[in-house]
This record gives C-alpha cells, sequence and structure tokens, in this order.
C-alpha cells in the first residue's frame, strides 16, 4: 500500500487541512511519503542550502518559511503533516517535464532534495527511436 492511500481522508479534507494551516494548494502539489516528520527536520539542518526560518515545529507538522532546499531551486514554504502512518508534504519542486509525483513510499524520499523530476535515463543507454535504415 502506498503512502496515499494509508492515509483514510478525502482529497477535499487534506486540502482543506493545508488551508486550516493558511496554504492554498491543489491535491497534485502535495507529496504523499512515508518519511517521518523527523527526516524533514533533519535534512533541513543537515542537507538543505538555506534552512530558512521554522514557523513551527510540533510533533506531526513542521513549517519552514523561505526555505531553498538546493542551490538554484526556488526559496518557497515547506509544510510537512504527519497524517499517522503517512505524511502529506507541500513544497515539493516540480522540474518541467516530471510526470506527476510520485506516490511515496520507502524508495521515495524527499527530504534530502525536496524536488521530483523526470527519471533521468542510465548512463550508457541509448535513447529509443526509429531505426535509420540502410541505403
Amino acid at each position: 500500500m502506498d503512502a496515499r492511500q494509508r492515509i483514510t481522508m478525502t482529497d477535499s479534507d487534506i486540502v482543506a487541512h493545508f488551508a486550516r494551516l493558511g496554504y492554498r494548494v491543489l491535491i497534485q502539489q502535495i507529496a504523499f511519503v512515508g518519511e517521518t516528520v523527523e527526516d524533514f527536520r533533519e535534512a533541513r539542518s543537515k542537507k538543505w542550502y538555506k534552512a530558512g526560518k521554522v514557523k513551527l515545529n510540533e510533533p506531526g507538522l513542521f513549517i519552514v518559511e523561505e526555505c531553498q532546499p538546493r542551490p538554484g531551486q526556488r526559496t518557497r514554504d515547506v509544510v510537512v503533516v504527519s497524517f499517522g502512518s503517512s505524511r502529506a508534504v507541500m513544497g515539493v519542486e516540480i522540474k518541467p517535464g516530471a510526470p506527476p509525483l510520485k506516490l511515496g513510499d520507502a524508495t521515495c524520499r524527499y527530504a534530502p532534495t525536496m524536488e521530483w523530476a523526470k527519471p533521468e535515463a542510465p548512463k550508457g543507454s541509448v535513447p529509443k527511436g526509429k531505426t535509420a535504415k540502410s541505403a
């Protein structure tokens, strides 16, 4: 079961929860992860480029304003909300051309980079395309 399925709230309820925290967000802008709130606290203090200002730091809730997790990313607010067995995260940077946010599990980690990009082809792979016909 992926991280989103472990949350029994509807998409509307989750969006409304973020609205109560002061953030207007679409469900497509929220990443659902198996990472803990503590993983994001630790990543902020040890891995993020500009840590920003902690607005709220409570059990199950972590809000950071004006942070920049990686050089070259835009400065933004990050909100991590625990819903029991999964977390909902606002502030993952979605790169151009990236597929929809991957449903989180133990293998999908956002805390260290806070970004989601189009998967890169493995080194040495040949792009798929039409084969040229010989003359």
